[in-house]
């Protein structure tokens, strides 16, 4: 603060329309009872003492209307100061609560949709090898033993993807993910993503397609955040479409050398209202836990976190009903970047 800002700050402090008023009161008495007496020791003559306290009684009417008007002006600048900074406080505190509450709904949708996650493997888990430890049907060179310990597997395996999502996630927005560029081939990466999503697809009747034509040839960022980022974008769209339906995978390269992948389904698409925190962490489409959904919640917040660790954007467009488009930006080497 400046000299003369801290100036005005103590003169405001002691200059207050209280004091004002005493001040005021305290001189304007002893004004009047020393002019009376001097004028009266002063002039000799009744009649032009007489006009002089007339004009010393108008005199002090004006200076104590132009004194009231002043304190008026001065206790509504305060009054308005005071009812700014009121509204000021009440908006933060508003916002703050909303901030709370938002978060402690983030906490139970959590707590609610990890215990729903964790309660199903953990119950094969344990289901299936309690079959094996006290060999139910027999010993274990049974068969169905050998089922059992595929859907042990199964399970486990869903367990440590959903721990590895919470960890990305937690560490991507830590800022500890070590993002590591270089100048990638497109095609090859694009071509051994959708490989690994072949058989998901078949299975559940999905048709997948690459658009080759406008395909760019390099993209430059983290090869494995750009592996990532593909896989969640496919893994998303297979699990929310319809038997019949279509996902297509393109890579454009765009006028300012970015790459942008993107990747549309026809699948059920998302509510508008669920459009803008779509990308928060465990936001999903059907956000009641104990209704069965493949996903997580994670996926689109982790893609969110690499496009922005990578200085791009991530685009979301759907339609309820028909679909959803999403792309990610990839800027060229000289954009911005955060490691």
């Amino acid at each position: 603060m400046t000299p003369l800002a801290t100036a005005r700050l103590r003169r405001n402090k002691l200059l207050t329309p209280a004091r004002i008023a005493v001040i005021y009161v305290t001189f304007g008495s002893l004004w009047i009872l020393f002019s009376d007496t001097a004028l009266h020791a002063l002039v000799a003559d009744a009649e032009l003492e007489a006009q002089l306290q007339t004009v010393k009684g108008w005199f002090f009417v004006l200076v104590t209307g132009a004194l009231v008007f002043l304190l008026a002006r001065a206790m509504h600048r305060t009054y308005e100061a005071e009812n700014r900074e009121r509204m000021r406080a009440e908006a933060d505190l508003t916002e703050a609560l909303e901030n709370a509450e938002r978060a402690n709904r983030a906490k139970s949708q959590f707590l609610a949709t990890m215990s729903h996650e964790f309660r199903t493997p953990l119950n094969a888990i344990l289901g299936f090898s309690e079959i094996l430890r006290a060999e139910i049907f027999g010993p274990l060179g049974i068969k169905s033993y050998k089922e059992y310990a595929g859907d042990i597997y199964r399970s486990g395996s869903l367990m440590l993807a959903l721990v590895n999502d919470i960890l990305d996630i937690s560490e991507i927005e830590a800022g500890k993910r070590q993002i590591t560029k270089e100048t990638v081939k497109l095609p090859e990466l694009l071509e051994a993503c959708l490989k690994d999503f072949k058989h998901a697809a078949e299975h559940a009747g999905i048709t997948l397609a690459l658009d080759r034509d406008t395909l760019a040839p390099t993209i430059y960022g983290d090869r494995v955040s750009i592996i990532q980022v593909v896989s969640n974008l496919l893994g998303n769209a297979i699990k929310y479409n319809r038997p019949g339906g279509r996902v297509d995978l393109a890579a454009p390269a765009l006028p300012d050398g970015s790459v942008r992948i993107a990747v549309t389904d026809t699948g059920i698409g998302i509510p508008p209202d669920k459009l803008p925190t779509i990308a928060e962490p465990f936001a999903q489409v059907i956000a009641d836990p104990h209704v069965t959904s493949n996903g997580k919640g994670l996926g689109l917040a982790i893609v969110n976190s690499l496009a922005a660790a990578h200085g791009g954007q991530l685009a979301i467009e759907s339609i309820l009903g028909e679909g959803t488009a999403v792309s990610v930006s990839f800027p060229p080497p000289d954009g911005p970047a955060e490691n």
